[in-house]
């Protein structure tokens, strides 16, 4: 007699896998499809190897700076080949790990690619058949490339190319401002290369509140980053072990010369293969529409993470496999994904989460913003990292902060408290009325709140005022 599993997941990375985990602790049988290594594209190709390339850049950064200051005897060099595999521990220990947690958990395990043939039943490539009552489509995301002449030409890189680099260019153009493309930046300008990122927007990190993108942005020349603006990239040529990339730029061609080329001009939902629409699964915008249960528009077939286009960060992606796998299990939770913090690994960092002052004014609503710098805080400088900012928007009407918005070292840690607090409505007064430890980069959160009533203790905030 033939199995039938009560829940089918076609992607084993942090939507599928959190979904398979999930669903086994409230007592379902679940069948995974993962067509390369559990964990997908954050796990091997994205998060976890950028960061692991990340902290080594970190390290190499402040022996270099301990040595300019006579701590260290000598200055350090950094030797990529060796970050490298470092790098590939780090992924290869915990996609083992995981792969443990996935069979202690009795999870059926295929290692195929898989498509829906009818509700009810997926089919890998090998034709094997799995039944079952509900299907999670959690293929995620991939990269795209614009319709480059010559983006094609060997040597031309995704970041799935480039985590494998074993030297160092001298220099190194990147095709794309944006999240992806400032974290490549940030690794290869410390390890020696002169990078010239190309953006075709008017400024980098479109996602990030403008005024701290701008700020970040002042940086980059001091780390050896060079960034063109309104560049439309025409072409890659290459010319012996040099590529040329010619792009427009206010109406004038020009071009800019590096041994290596690396595309990260964004992502898209993987919607190939799947058949979707046979089925009449619908589609929008490239990505698969959900209700708020994540239900697609077939009964029994749901769709979590990047391939339903909402927020395509691994973080939403785990969410969301938890509350498809409590829905199938009859718990009825509708997801809730508009309060999501969003970092940027690169140096100093980027975190944010809530509106940024341009989609403030877009809601008509009035509005102050504060911002303080971090030169006064002693814990800033006593890890050598003062330049950043801490930058908070409060509801006028409320009294309560609608976004954050921090630039400087380690703030990813700081984001997630900073959700609670305006997640569950905490206003501007009750962060002021609460001790942070000192000392702390936290501090700086106080202090920014303190922006909108006498000021801050130990700095001078700029407090600016929208619609009152």
């Amino acid at each position: 007699m033939t199995k039938i599993y009560d829940m089918a997941v076609i992607g084993g990375g942090p939507a599928g896998y959190v979904a398979a985990l999930r669903a086994r602790q409230l007592g379902l049988s679940v069948v995974l499809a993962e067509k390369e290594k559990v964990g997908g594209v954050c796990l091997n190709r994205g998060c976890i190897p950028t960061k692991s390339l990340l902290a080594d850049v970190e390290g190499f950064r402040w022996a270099s700076r301990a040595a300019k200051a006579g701590i260290l005897d000598q200055q350090p060099s950094i030797n990529l080949s060796h970050m490298m595999e470092r790098k590939n521990r780090v992924v290869g220990n915990l996609v083992a790990n995981l792969e443990k947690l996935l069979q202690a958990n009795d999870i059926t395990i295929t290692s195929n690619v898989a498509r829906i043939v009818e509700p009810g039943t997926i089919m890998t490539e090998t034709g094997e058949r799995f039944r079952c009552r509900n299907i999670v489509v959690a293929t995620g995301s991939r990269s795209t490339t614009p319709p480059i002449s010559g983006a094609d030409l060997p040597g031309v890189m995704t970041t799935r190319q480039i985590l494998e680099l074993g030297h160092v260019p001298q220099r190194l153009v990147i095709i794309g401002g944006g999240i992806i493309g400032q974290e490549f930046a940030t690794i290869f300008s410390a390890v020696g290369s002169s990078v010239t990122v190309v953006e075709v927007m008017d400024r980098i990190l479109v996602e990030v509140d403008a005024e701290i993108a701008r700020r970040y942005a002042s940086l980059l020349p001091g780390y050896g980053v060079t960034t063109e603006l309104s560049a439309q990239v025409k072409s890659i040529e290459r010319a012996g072990d040099v590529f040329r990339v010619v792009y427009e730029k206010r109406g004038k061609e020009k071009f800019c010369k590096a041994e290596a080329v690396l595309i990260a001009t964004g992502r898209r939902p993987n919607l190939e293969g799947l058949g979707l629409s046979e089925l009449g699964v619908k589609v929008k915008d490239r990505a698969i529409e959900v209700d708020r249960r994540l239900h697609t528009s077939v009964d029994g077939i749901y769709a979590i993470g990047d391939v339903t286009g909402r927020k395509m960060l691994a973080h939403v992606a785990s969410y969301h496999g938890e509350i498809v796998a409590e829905n199938i299990a009859g718990h009825d939770r509708d997801v809730q994904d508009d309060l999501v913090p969003a970092c940027v690994f690169t140096t100093p960092q980027i975190a944010w989460v809530g509106l940024t002052e341009e989609q403030a004014k877009e809601s008509g609503r009035p509005f102050r913003t504060s911002i303080v710098s971090l030169a006064s805080s002693g814990k800033a400088q006593a890890l050598g990292e003062p330049r950043g900012w801490f930058k908070l928007i409060e509801d006028s009407a409320t009294k309560r902060p609608v976004g954050a918005h921090f630039l400087g070292p380690q703030v990813s840690e700081l984001i997630g408290g900073v959700t609670v607090a305006i997640r569950k409505g905490l206003s501007t007064a009750d962060i002021t009325e609460t001790i942070y430890p000192h000392p702390t980069l936290s501090e700086a959160f106080r202090e920014a709140a303190l922006g909108f009533f006498d000021g801050p203790i130990h700095t001078v905030s700029r407090t600016r005022s929208y619609g009152d």
